[in-house]
């Protein structure tokens, strides 16, 4: 269940369009999840919740970190209820303009595609009229040892990957069609076809993810939002694994 937690301090500033907070404080021991949420009967009002993990944990008290992101609607003040002493206590944070070293910070969170649309749209504070999201899962690969156990060590986990473009185009059928034409390029075919291979896998994610980004926004430019790589795991019997040597899957079907 979660409740209100306590932070040593906490900062506000706009990036682009958006409010960005940012707390600090300790965490008494690991697996504690923190976040910041509007209190949507109050107007820019926002709270620091926490929730306690389950079960058994290991005391070690850490540095704490959370950012919250919303959309600004340009005020100049929002209000932050934290904890402190167990009591409920509301701060008043001025929001002021982003520094370089927010800009710097903020930006090594997001990958290229997102920088480009957000430094686009600068401070516009509409909504884009058109967008489209396109999504397909790319395959799967099972990866020896990823489930290890002490009775079973190589044990094998059996890794799903999905993945998710937005963008500025008018219809999906648009957004699938620039996706498709970047499986066809050689260094994106490559990067996918080691990804789907228990060898290329450790790497394969970040290497296969930078080659299709770089693609799209060649060929979308500011229109290309985002582009998202999801991969689900689960354990698996060793004699229902497959280590492939060639790569089979939709997404190659179109590459020559």
């Amino acid at each position: 269940m979660s409740k209100l937690g306590h932070l040593d301090c906490i900062d506000a500033f706009e990036f682009s369009r958006y409010l960005c907070l940012v707390g600090r404080g300790t965490r008494p021991t690991l697996g504690w999840t923190s976040w910041f949420a509007p209190i949507d009967v109050m107007p820019n009002t926002y709270q620091f919740l926490q929730e306690a993990p389950s079960g058994a944990t290991i005391q070690a008290v850490i540095p704490l970190q959370v950012i919250g992101v919303f959309t600004s609607t340009g005020v100049k003040e929002v209000v932050v209820r934290h904890s402190v002493n167990g009591k409920p206590t509301d701060l008043r944070i001025a929001v002021r303009p982003t520094s370089a070293m927010d800009e710097r910070g903020i930006s090594g969170l997001m990958s290229p595609s997102v920088l480009s649309y957000l430094h686009a749209k600068g401070a516009d504070r509409t909504l884009p009229p058109d967008g489209a999201a396109f999504s397909m899962r790319l395959g799967a690969v099972d990866v020896p040892f990823a489930c290890a156990t002490w009775n079973d060590p190589p044990r094998p986990g059996r890794y799903d990957v999905h993945l998710d473009v937005d963008a500025l185009l008018p219809g999906p059928t648009d957004l699938e069609a620039a996706v498709q034409d970047c499986f066809r390029q050689p260094a994106v075919a490559d990067a996918l076809a080691r990804l789907l291979t228990p060898a290329g896998w450790t790497d394969g994610v970040a290497v296969f993810r930078t080659a299709l980004e770089d693609s799209l926004l060649e060929r979308l430019g500011d229109r290309l939002v985002n582009v998202r790589l999801t991969v689900t795991c689960r354990c698996i019997d060793d004699e229902h694994a497959a280590y492939p040597t060639s790569v089979h899957h939709p997404a190659l079907r179109s590459v020559p």
